[in-house]
């Protein structure tokens, strides 16, 4: 027996498919075996796959190949008017290719969401509303020194330097349970850690979203300021050398001992302060 949809699924008449084997429907290479998993059943009783649903290979009509939930159960014995018994199996079938093809179709959405990430220069880690990581790029990786694979499924503590680590939780409670936005939409610089212990200066900006399912998620976006304050420190530092080659140690404008007090620049003085007049030069102005 078969209904409809068997016909229409697989692409065959009933007709066709009436007093044949299973076997013509089955994909995957599971054709030639299914006569022995059925026999296997009827001599040990051990029912492995009995009443157990499971996803399959199924193969239509023109050969091609689909995934399909398959049960399938031993619904009675029929007596036959010989005396012997007849063992009835029946199976029920969900074809899965729309589904599969939704699931790839999220996956390689979700891939390219991911690429998109990574190819950010500036790392971005984002966490649920517990702290988890769920999502790292490449810079992140990078930056810290952990494989994404310890990243995802670890708490984002993992990267707060100094008391930052024991306090986040805390943070993050108080904030779900106030909604007063201390960090979220701002940017602040903090301290964080890399895997080797060692603890740096990073610029780190926070920002909420929420997911179609109502859920709330925080993106950390983060730019790395160790290159930022080491130029800083060496300017600093070439303005001290600066200032210490072309005015002293003690920082002035001159060295007063090696020039008259109160003297106006580029003019004669007397020892009063007073300017001097120039021998031959005329009182007035024509």
């Amino acid at each position: 027996f078969c209904n409809e949809a068997t016909e229409t699924l697989f692409q065959r008449s009933k007709d066709e498919l009436m007093g044949q084997s299973m076997s013509i429907l089955c994909g995957g290479g599971h054709g030639d075996q299914h006569q022995s998993y059925i026999q296997r059943y009827l001599q040990t009783g051990v029912a492995k796959k009995m009443g157990v649903r499971r996803e399959v290979l199924a193969r239509k009509a023109d050969g091609t190949e689909f995934p399909v939930a398959l049960g399938l159960k031993e619904i009675k014995h029929e007596h036959t008017p010989e005396g012997t018994v007849e063992r009835l199996f029946v199976s029920y079938m969900s074809d899965l290719s729309q589904i599969r093809q939704h699931e790839e179709e999220l996956e390689f959405r979700e891939r390219e969401a991911q690429s998109f990430i990574d190819a950010s220069f500036d790392p971005m880690i984002q966490i649920d509303e517990t702290g988890i990581i769920q999502v790292v790029n490449e810079s992140a990786v990078q930056l810290f020194g952990w494989s994404r694979e310890e990243f995802v499924g670890s708490n984002v503590s993992m990267i707060c330097g100094g008391e930052h680590a024991a306090q986040h939780d805390g943070y993050l409670r108080r904030y779900l349970q106030s909604g007063q936005k201390h960090v979220i939409g701002k940017k602040r610089k903090v301290p964080a850690r890399r895997k080797d212990g060692s603890e740096f200066t990073i610029e780190l900006g926070v920002q909420q979203v929420e997911t179609m399912q109502g859920d709330l998620r925080f993106c950390a976006f983060i730019r790395d300021l160790t290159e930022a304050n080491l130029m800083r420190a060496n300017m600093m530092k070439q303005q001290d050398l600066i200032k210490d080659t072309f005015f002293g140690g003690g920082g002035g404008a001159h060295d007063e001992s090696h020039s008259a007090p109160n003297t106006p620049t580029g003019g004669p003085s007397t020892r009063s302060g007073r300017p001097r007049r120039l021998r031959g030069a005329s009182s007035s102005i024509q």
